[in-house]
C-alpha cells in the first residue's frame, strides 16, 4: 500500500464550526502563500538554530521574508502566522514539540518545529 505525501496545495483553509464562511474568507486572503510563508521562516529559523520556536518568533521571520520578496506587501496579522501553523500540523509538516516557550509578555505557549516532510516541501519551495 503506498501513502500518499500531502502537498501544500491540500490544507484546506476551512474551519469545522463554520465552514462556508471559512471557505469564503480563505479564498479572499492568500492562504497557500501565507503557508509558503510559515514554512520559509520556520526554515529559516533552523539554520539558525535547530531548537523548537515559538509562533511570534515565526512571525517575525516571516516578515523579514515577506518584506525581502515584497517590501510594498501589508504587514503580516498576529494571527495569520498561528493559523498557518495549526493548518500546517494537521498535514504533518509542522509539529509542536511542547507547551515550554513563551510569549512576548511571558506567558507559556507552543513550541513548533518541521517535520522531515515539512522540512522538505520548505527546500522545494525555496527553490520554486
Amino acid at each position: 500500500m503506498s501513502m500518499l505525501q500531502l502537498t501544500i496545495d491540500d490544507v484546506a483553509p476551512a474551519r469545522a464550526t463554520d465552514p462556508v464562511t471559512s471557505v469564503l474568507a480563505g479564498m479572499s486572503v492568500d492562504v497557500k502563500g501565507k503557508q509558503r510563508l510559515t514554512l520559509l521562516a520556520l526554515r529559516e529559523l533552523r539554520r539558525h538554530n535547530a531548537a523548537p520556536v515559538e509562533a511570534w518568533r515565526v512571525h517575525r521571520a516571516a516578515q523579514r521574508i515577506q518584506h525581502r520578496e515584497h517590501p510594498q506587501a501589508r504587514p503580516l496579522g498576529e494571527s495569520t502566522i498561528r493559523t498557518r501553523l495549526n493548518e500546517l500540523c494537521r498535514v504533518d509538516y509542522v509539529m509542536v514539540v511542547d507547551r515550554e516557550g513563551l510569549t512576548e509578555a511571558n506567558g507559556r505557549c507552543a513550541r513548533y518545529m518541521l517535520t522531515p516532510m515539512g522540512f522538505s516541501e520548505a527546500k522545494e519551495l525555496d527553490h520554486a
